[in-house]
């Protein structure tokens, strides 16, 4: 089930969720993140994992995903420094694109559709994994720090839909599924976000005709679905 984050230019957008007990243990050193993305948007933080805020700077691990003009950026903080690597790739077009995050020790595989890319990374401490938001992340005092630290501020707020997230092949699911999937077979378990803010269900444009007011002279604008993902934004203005 797909879910919209950022419509209608609303920030901060984010699905805040538990760490999976499960996984806890290998996410220090092992962290697999896959999910569906489309967006018009050039940037954005699709997922952060790290330290609880209250963590001493110093103390600090993360990692996150992000998109940006240039493509996918991984950033990783498992020692003194922050490390970066980025797979070029077009994203921003409307179109679906599946991202994949895979951090094993000391290598780094990024993924975009059939792209990928393998880096050599630091694991000198282990990735604390505390705290888990996917799509963004809450712009107050008590992460102020941290946001600063990963460049992830409401600037970088992800605007568009995500869909089959996984952590360590434990699904991340905004909202709740059916008990049972189109098949008739028992649905798999999924973890459900602790705070959720600004999402909506499914994928759901904005209210261009809201928010541009494009039509003159008694005319009537309609929204045409979908039109925040499609290559072009339809705007149907009617005279009356």
């Amino acid at each position: 089930m797909a879910a919209t984050f950022g419509r209608n230019g609303i920030s901060p957008s984010y699905a805040q969720f538990s760490v999976p007990n499960s996984v806890r243990d290998d996410l220090a050193y092992n962290t697999h993140v896959s999910c569906l993305v489309r967006t018009r948007q050039q940037s954005g933080l699709i997922f952060f994992i790290g330290a609880d805020p209250s963590v001493a700077e110093s103390n600090q691990t993360f990692m996150t995903i992000e998109l940006s003009q240039v493509g996918v950026v991984s950033k990783i903080k498992a020692g003194d420094e922050i490390q970066t690597n980025v797979l070029p790739g077009l994203i921003a077009d409307g179109s679906q694109h599946r991202i994949s995050v895979n951090r094993n020790y000391s290598f780094l595989q990024i993924q975009l559709d059939s792209t990928s890319l393998v880096f050599a990374v630091n694991y000198s401490v282990p990735v604390i994994p505390d705290v888990l938001y996917v799509g963004g992340m809450p712009s107050v005092n008590s992460v102020h720090r941290r946001r600063r630290a990963t460049d992830s501020n409401d600037a970088n707020q992800f605007s568009g839909t995500m869909q089959d997230v996984q952590l360590n092949d434990v699904r991340l699911q905004s909202f709740p599924l059916n008990d049972t999937d189109e098949d008739g077979t028992p649905a798999p378990s999924v973890e459900l976000p602790i705070n959720l803010l600004n999402v909506d269900v499914g994928e759901q444009s904005d209210d261009v005709c809201q928010l541009l007011q494009p039509c003159q002279n008694n005319a009537t604008c309609h929204n045409v679905f979908y039109n925040k993902y499609r290559l072009r934004i339809h705007l149907c203005c009617y005279h009356v």
